[in-house]
């Protein structure tokens, strides 16, 4: 119940996501500027994939906030 209620309420702008996922982004290139350990550079690299394709995705499909007033049970209005 708590996380269905999360889901529906907890909301943040496209660019709150875009800019955790550069953060991400940057810390990865780090990682990979940093060590020499193969390993450790290829999940940086996938990491960095990863935060690029969010960066991009996230104003695509992050709509505005909508508007659930009316359509909420009385004991959920605000």
């Amino acid at each position: 119940m708590t996380l269905a209620m999360m889901r529906d309420h907890w909301w943040w702008p496209w660019w709150v996501s875009t800019l955790i996922d550069i953060g991400i982004v940057v810390v990865a290139l780090a990682v990979m500027a940093w060590t020499s350990r193969r390993a450790v550079r290829l999940v940086a690299a996938v990491f960095v994939v990863i935060g690029v394709v969010g960066a991009i995705m996230a104003p695509i499909v992050m709509k505005e906030k909508p508007d659930r007033g009316m359509n909420q049970p009385p004991n959920m209005m605000r």
